[in-house]
C-alpha cells in the first residue's frame, strides 16, 4: 500500500471549516498581538483606552491565586472574570512588574472566540458574509482594546457567543444535551455579567416562536425548564456563597433593616438603578450619589444611607423618574446615545475613520471625538432588525431580541459604549444582513462584495505591523487629577491624544 501524500490543496479542499476556524483565529490573534506590541501600556495591568474595574479583578484574583480568604464584603462583582484571572496567576506566576503574559492570554481566549463565532455564523450569513463579520470582529479597535486588557468582557462575550450558538441549534426542538449545555452557558454567563441571567425570557421567546409545532409541547417545557434549572444550578455555589455573607453582613448591623440574603450573583440591582436614575446622573456610570452618602464613596452596607439604596435603590429611581418625566426621558435619551458611541469605534490599531483622539468615560472605553460612523451604522442596525422580522430572514430575530434585551438593560441602568461592543456576535449580523439580503438578488454581487470588502479590511494588518516596528506610540492625558500625588484619576473622565 502506497503511503498517503499530503498537499495543501487537497487539505484546503477538504477541510475548508478547519481552515476557517485556523486562519480566523490566527488573523485575530496576529493582530491583536501588533496591536500590544505598539501600546505603551503592554505592561501595565489597564490600557489607557479602558481602566475599568482592573484595580478591582487584579487585588480579587491576588488574593483567590494565594488562597487568602478576603473579609465578608458586599457581593458587588460578578466572580467569574476575576477568579479565572486568578487561575492565570496560579499558572503564570503571579505579576512581577508586568501584565503582558495576561494581557496574551485574554488576546488568546479573544482569538479563539472570534473563530468559534465565525464557525456557527456561517449558518446564518454564508461562508462569504461571515468571513467579512470575523474579519470585522477581528479588527474591531473596541475588541483591540478590551481583548488586550483586564475586561470581563472579554470573558463575556464567549458566553454570549456560545448562548447564540446553542440557541439556533436547538430553536426547533431542545434535546436534554442541549438543555444542559445551554443551562451551563447561561449560568457561567450571568456568573460574569449578572444581566445575562434576565436574557432568558427573550430566549424563550425566540423558541416558542420557532418550535416545532409537531413535537410535544409538553416534553419541550419540560426540557426548557431543565435548562434554567441548569442555570440555577451553576449559580447555586455562589448564590450560597453570597447568602452567608449577607447573613454575617446583617448580624454585624442588628439595628439597620436586615438585607434580603437571597442574591444569586450581586446585590448591585437596587444601589446601581438609584445611581443611574437621579438629577445628577449622566447617562452614563457616575457614582455622585454614592460618594455624598460618606465613607469617602466607598460602599458600606453598616451605613444608614447606603443600605436604604441597597434596599430600595428601585423605588427611589422610580419616584424621580415619575416626578421629572422631562428630565427622565432626557436622561434615557442620554443613556442610549453613550451606548450608540460603541458604534463609532473604528477599525485597527489606529481606530480608522475616528481616529485616536477622544475621550474615556469612568469605566467605560475610549470614545474618539469623531463619532459620525455611529449614525450609518446605527440606521443599517435598524433595518437589519426590521429584516429579521421578515418570513425569509427570521432566524436573524434572536439577534434583535439579544439587541432589545440590551437596550432596555441601558435605558434602565447605565449607557455604556462597551455595551455595544460586547454584542458582536448578534450585533454584526444584523448589520451585514442589509447587504446580505441586497446581493441575494444579484448574484453577480453575493459572493464578490463580501470578498472585496475583505481583502480591503485586510490593509489594517499591514497598518498594526508598521506600527509594532516602529515601537510604542505615546499619548497625552489630561483630567481630574488627586490632590495628594497629583496623578490623574483613572475612575474620571481622562481625555487622551497621541504625543506629537
Amino acid at each position: 500500500m502506497k503511503p498517503s501524500s499530503f498537499s495543501v490543496p487537497g487539505f484546503l479542499t477538504r477541510r475548508p471549516v478547519v481552515v476557517g476556524v485556523v486562519g480566523t483565529f490566527l488573523l485575530s490573534l496576529v493582530l491583536r498581538l501588533l496591536f500590544l506590541e505598539a501600546s505603551m501600556d503592554r505592561n501595565w495591568p489597564f490600557s489607557i483606552f479602558f481602566y475599568g474595574d482592573s484595580r478591582f479583578f487584579h487585588t480579587y484574583a491576588l488574593d483567590w491565586a494565594r488562597g487568602r480568604p478576603a473579609q465578608a464584603s458586599l457581593p458587588y462583582h460578578p466572580p467569574l472574570f476575576p477568579w479565572s484571572l486568578g487561575l492565570l496567576y496560579q499558572l503564570l506566576g503571579e505579576p512581577r512588574g508586568s501584565a503582558h503574559p495576561y494581557k496574551l492570554s485574554l488576546a488568546l481566549l479573544n482569538s479563539a472566540t472570534v473563530a468559534f463565532t465565525w464557525w456557527w455564523w456561517r449558518r446564518v450569513l454564508g461562508v462569504g458574509w461571515s468571513l467579512l463579520a470575523a474579519v470585522l470582529f477581528s479588527a474591531s479597535f473596541g475588541w483591540l482594546v478590551l481583548s488586550t486588557t483586564y475586561s470581563n468582557e472579554v470573558l463575556y462575550v464567549l458566553f454570549l457567543s456560545a448562548t447564540c450558538w446553542l440557541m439556533l441549534e436547538h430553536r426547533s426542538e431542545l434535546p436534554w444535551r442541549g438543555a444542559v449545555l445551554l443551562g451551563g452557558v447561561m449560568g457561567l454567563g450571568a456568573l460574569t455579567r449578572a444581566e445575562h441571567l434576565h436574557l432568558w425570557p427573550f430566549l424563550l421567546v425566540y423558541a416558542w416562536l420557532h418550535r416545532d409545532r409537531r413535537a410535544p409541547v409538553r416534553a419541550q417545557l419540560v426540557r426548557w425548564a431543565g435548562a434554567v434549572g441548569v442555570s440555577l444550578v451553576v449559580l447555586a455555589p455562589w448564590a450560597l456563597h453570597n447568602a452567608r455573607v449577607l447573613q454575617e453582613l446583617n448580624a454585624r448591623t442588628p439595628e439597620l433593616e436586615p438585607l434580603p440574603v437571597v442574591a444569586p450573583v450581586t446585590v448591585y440591582g437596587p444601589i446601581n438603578f438609584a445611581m443611574a436614575n437621579h438629577a445628577g446622573a449622566t447617562g452614563g456610570f457616575t457614582p455622585d450619589l454614592v460618594n455624598g452618602l460618606g465613607q469617602d464613596g466607598r460602599l458600606d452596607a453598616s451605613n444608614s444611607s447606603q443600605r436604604h439604596l441597597l434596599l430600595h435603590g428601585y423605588a427611589e429611581g422610580l419616584r424621580w423618574m415619575g416626578e421629572h418625566p422631562a428630565d427622565a426621558a432626557r436622561l434615557l435619551a442620554a443613556k442610549l446615545g453613550r451606548w450608540l458611541d460603541g458604534l463609532s469605534l473604528g477599525f485597527g490599531a489606529s481606530n480608522l475613520p475616528g481616529g485616536l483622539e477622544g475621550a474615556r468615560a469612568p469605566v467605560d472605553v475610549f470614545v474618539p471625538e469623531s463619532t459620525w460612523l455611529k449614525w450609518p451604522l446605527a440606521l443599517l442596525l435598524l433595518v437589519g432588525a426590521g429584516l429579521s422580522l421578515r418570513a425569509p430572514h427570521r432566524v436573524f430575530s434572536l439577534f434583535t431580541l439579544v439587541l432589545l434585551h440590551r437596550a432596555l438593560i441601558t435605558l434602565a441602568f447605565f449607557g455604556y459604549t462597551r455595551g455595544m461592543l460586547v454584542l458582536f456576535p448578534a450585533l454584526l449580523p444584523l448589520l451585514l444582513l442589509p447587504l446580505k439580503a441586497f446581493t441575494d438578488s444579484r448574484p453577480s454581487l453575493a459572493g464578490r462584495l463580501p470578498a472585496l470588502a475583505s481583502c480591503a479590511l485586510l490593509l489594517l494588518w499591514l497598518e498594526a505591523g508598521t506600527l509594532a516596528l516602529r515601537g510604542p506610540r505615546d499619548f497625552m492625558a489630561s483630567g481630574s487629577t488627586d490632590r495628594v500625588s497629583g496623578k490623574l484619576i483613572q475612575d474620571d473622565w481622562v481625555r487622551l491624544w497621541p504625543k506629537p
